[in-house]
């Protein structure tokens, strides 16, 4: 996989794992006499790998949203702009067709680790389940049954994601991620930014659409590092986490990447609208790659 490298330094994640008392957890936990009630929902992520270039895409797109609309905030989307086939922006000769690049140094570091644009897009993964025996590459009709297997699992954990604006484009994100039971293991946590209601160029079958709408476009990865400093997690565990973010930071590392480290990229990669911008949490078993549970909440709530 592709190095990290200098994004790390753009944000100061702030760790503890202490025990809360009397937070507001969302409408998932009830906090009563020092204990926390978990009314915990299983959640799901799809990860839609996609590209303004893949006449095929939108319909997978279509699906998700379908999806959605049948299992409500239990799903949640992300749209992973990925290859120099499907993702790369058309030279300058043919402006203003497609010039906009939506890829990211994570979408193309997942793409190349899952092995993902290399069977052809569009395609995906559902909470990478079947990732040991080669089976979490889904082809978007695929992606129904996978949701409907996983919604009868009850989830291990619960997730809260409470974001602070200290103005329009940099502020603080609480995540406080409650163990539902006792148990073992090696989970990391990751926190994204996505980005929806982007209107650019997308092909869609045999059109080239120009006002078309890119809904949960990742836009950054603000970590994917460990939940905790031990592998044990006892039932009604709270752990609390704090990351900062600088919007303009983030925008700036993503021209960047584009302009000087992605195949065929040319830097088009700003007019981020934090106004239009979600935070996706999710926890994933490092061993199997599992997700294990997710939650989404506007950036600017």
């Amino acid at each position: 996989m592709k190095k990290y490298i200098t994004l790390l330094s753009i944000i100061l994640a702030i760790t503890s794992c202490d025990k809360i008392d009397n937070n507001d957890f969302g409408n998932n936990t009830i906090i009563d006499n020092d204990t926390v009630v978990n009314f915990a929902l299983r959640k799901i992520l799809i990860e839609d790998f996609t590209g303004h270039l893949c006449p095929n895409c939108p319909d997978a797109a279509r699906e998700l949203e379908a999806i959605h609309d049948t299992y409500g905030n239990q799903i949640i989307g992300m749209a992973i702009h990925v290859s120099k086939s499907f993702g790369r922006p058309y030279p300058v000769s043919q402006a203003p067709k497609f010039q906009y690049d939506f890829r990211t140094q994570w979408g193309d570091n997942w793409d190349d680790f899952y092995g993902i644009s290399a069977m052809g897009l569009p395609r995906g993964m559902v909470n990478r389940i079947g990732f040991e025996n080669e089976m979490h590459k889904l082809g978007k009709n695929e992606w129904g049954g996978a949701v409907i297997n996983l919604l009868e699992s009850k989830p291990m954990f619960n997730i809260s994601v409470l974001p602070a604006n200290l103005s329009d484009h940099h502020g603080f994100i609480d995540i406080n991620t409650t163990s539902i039971y006792d148990t073992t293991g090696s989970y990391n946590l990751v926190v994204c930014l996505t980005e929806s209601q982007i209107i650019n160029w997308q092909k869609d079958g045999q059109d080239n659409v120009e006002n078309y709408e890119h809904n949960h476009v990742l836009r950054t990865v603000l970590i994917d590092e460990a939940l905790s400093n031990t592998i044990s997690y006892n039932e009604q565990e709270i752990i609390f986490k704090r990351y900062n973010y600088n919007i303009d930071n983030l925008e700036e590392y993503n021209i960047d990447y584009s302009a000087n480290t992605a195949e065929l990229g040319n830097g088009n990669a700003g007019d981020w609208d934090a106004s239009n911008m979600s935070i996706i949490a999710y926890i994933y078993n490092t061993t199997t790659k599992e997700i294990v549970q997710v939650e989404e909440s506007h950036l600017n709530n």
